[in-house]
């Protein structure tokens, strides 16, 4: 799971600013103000959206950090990006339904918010690793679910490759397997802890 979802936006900064407050007024948003970062080269952009507060602060108001309220952009390698906090961390860090579900929903809406902005399409994956071991049986299952989907992958043996292994560790804190990583074009990958049909069908488009 990444911490942020960001897009290359297809305007200039300033356009982008635009774009993104109209966006986000017409969604629902409240923007409650920005700020100049790094000179010119960066904003923030400080957006929320009562509903999902107020649900959250009646939910479990300890998490309520975990809510992005800011969207940033900036300059990357020659590149304009604007992006925000994964909503989705939320789910990952409560068991309550209602914290569920605000996640669910501020993920969507984030991330429509920050496709808009930018001008971007629908993000769709450059490619897909499968992260295994030889004797795992859900690893089994999944090649043999990708297979079926006719999905692409490269299918990496963490018992066999120390170095990829050790790489996972790093990027997603897990050491167990099935891991799925989910690689685009103008955002960090994407990662998928075990098995979970449902999330891979809805991130593939499968």
């Amino acid at each position: 799971m990444n911490l942020g979802y960001f897009r290359k936006s297809s305007f200039s900064l300033d356009e982008t600013i635009i774009r993104l407050k109209a966006q986000a007024e017409a969604g629902g948003f409240s923007v409650l103000g920005e700020t100049s970062l790094a000179g010119a080269t960066a904003k923030l952009v400080y957006v929320c959206k009562p509903s999902w507060a107020e649900s959250l602060v009646a939910a479990s108001p300890d998490l309520f950090g975990l809510l992005p309220c800011a969207v940033v952009t900036y300059e990357k390698e020659g590149k304009l990006m604007v992006g925000a906090g994964n909503p989705s961390l939320l789910g990952g860090v409560s068991d309550s339904e209602a914290v569920r579900k605000i996640a669910a929903e501020a993920e969507a809406g984030i991330r429509k918010l920050i496709d808009e902005a930018a001008g971007a399409g629908e993000l769709k994956p450059a490619g897909v690793k499968l992260y295994s071991t030889k004797s795992c049986p859900y690893c089994r299952l999944e090649k043999s679910w990708l297979d079926t989907k006719k999905v692409k992958y490269d299918l990496v043996y963490v018992d066999e490759d120390q170095a990829e292994a050790e790489r996972l560790v790093a990027r997603t804190g897990q050491m167990g397997v099935p891991v799925t990583e989910i690689l685009y074009e103008d955002q960090d990958s994407d990662f998928v802890v075990g098995f979970d049909q449902a999330k891979l069908t809805k991130m593939l488009t499968v």
